[in-house]
């Protein structure tokens, strides 16, 4: 053309011979691109085994064997629960199956009947009644069970008393335990503390 600029037919041209030259691929419609994304499988989540009472009891021997059985013993007959409720309680309760709770703090941890004992008689004296301890605390949170009384259930019994200004014994603290149970086993306070999320809500209090 007079105006001096290129032909664009021509650009066109040197265009698809550097192209063919360079060996480049041709780029696939935009509508193909996105049915071929859409089209990748997606990769299942990896499926966590169940530990069962018969995997515990195939690691378990002698001496160990029988706490196991001695504790299950006592949230029967303690607790009103059947023997396999008892053994699944225990198995979240001393780390043997998944660690989204303990985080490697307890794992396969061989309870002791003592300990056992201690916690059921302070969770009764404190005011959780027998049939809501079994159902609504450790139905619903079994890894209370496996909470040190001194360090861990009443520190955060004070706690509940200092901050809710609720006393053990009395029906808005039963209720609260009852309706939020994993109070009992708290160790962490994102908020309080001015931290940014760690990740283990279930054991925070921000979220109570």
């Amino acid at each position: 053309p007079s105006s001096g600029a290129p032909d664009p037919r021509r650009v066109e041209r040197m265009s698809a011979s550097i192209v063919a030259r360079l060996g480049a691929p041709a780029r696939a419609p935009h509508r193909a691109r996105l049915s071929e994304r859409r089209a990748r499988p997606t990769l299942a989540p990896p499926v966590r085994a169940v530990v069962t009472a018969e995997d515990v009891a195939a690691k378990l021997s002698g001496e160990d064997l029988g706490k196991w059985e001695s504790c299950r013993s006592i949230l029967v007959g303690e607790l009103g629960m059947d023997e396999d409720k008892a053994d699944k309680t225990m198995i979240r309760a001393f780390g043997w199956g998944g660690q989204t709770y303990w985080r490697n703090e307890k794992v396969e941890e061989v309870p002791e009947v003592e300990d056992v004992e201690g916690r059921i008689a302070y969770l009764l004296e404190i005011g959780i009644e027998q049939a809501d301890l079994a159902e609504k605390v450790l139905g619903k949170v079994p890894e209370v069970l496996g909470c040190d009384v001194e360090t861990r259930l009443k520190v955060n019994v004070a706690h509940i008393q200092k901050t809710c200004f609720m006393k053990p014994n009395t029906k808005n603290f039963r209720n609260y335990i009852n309706r939020v149970p994993q109070v009992l086993g708290n160790n962490l306070d994102c908020a309080a503390q001015g931290l940014n999320c760690a990740g283990e809500c279930n054991r925070c209090w921000a979220r109570c």
